[in-house]
């Protein structure tokens, strides 16, 4: 079984074309937080299932929604995430023990791809920061995303930057 996860953060209230047809193909999405309004949330969940977490700045009616951490799984490969790195550390410590591949996180808007837990026979634990698809900062200005495509429940993660 095969599956591509598209991953996100940082919209902070918008979301434009390019980014709904890396979506539109996608069997998952994930919002890494800092959604910034309910719009962003109904154009992606149109498109497939979603799993959002509220950000730092996500404080009105639909941060109080969104849980701060959120778990799925996607064609046989775990996942869990939450908008700051250092939560998903403190909350997850032996991410491999747990059953979880994949940990994603924002925040910051920088991408960040790690492979974390080299163990023979084992599939490494991703950790993944897309980026912002929609807010990059200035000292990089490319705007970003994550892809995850599952062949039998290990994930092949890569950050994708956006025309």
């Amino acid at each position: 079984m095969e599956a591509r996860i598209v991953v996100i953060s940082d919209t902070h209230g918008r979301i434009d074309s390019a980014v709904l047809a890396v979506c539109a193909g996608a069997d998952h999405i994930i919002h890494a937080g800092d959604v910034g309004g309910r719009a962003v949330l109904d154009e992606l969940a149109r498109l497939a299932p979603l799993t959002a977490v509220r950000g730092n700045r996500d404080r009105d009616a639909l941060g109080a929604e969104l849980p701060a951490e959120a778990s799925g799984e996607v064609a046989g490969l775990r996942f869990v995430v939450a908008h700051k790195r250092r939560d998903l550390r403190a909350a997850h410590p032996d991410p491999a023990a747990e059953g979880v591949g994949l940990l994603v996180y924002g925040h910051t808007h920088q991408p960040e791809l790690r492979f974390r837990g080299h163990v023979p026979g084992r599939v490494p634990v991703v950790w993944l920061n897309p980026g912002s698809c929609m807010a990059p900062l200035g000292h990089d200005p490319r705007r970003s995303y994550g892809l995850v495509v599952v062949r039998d429940g290990e994930p092949d993660a890569r950050i994708v930057f956006l025309p």
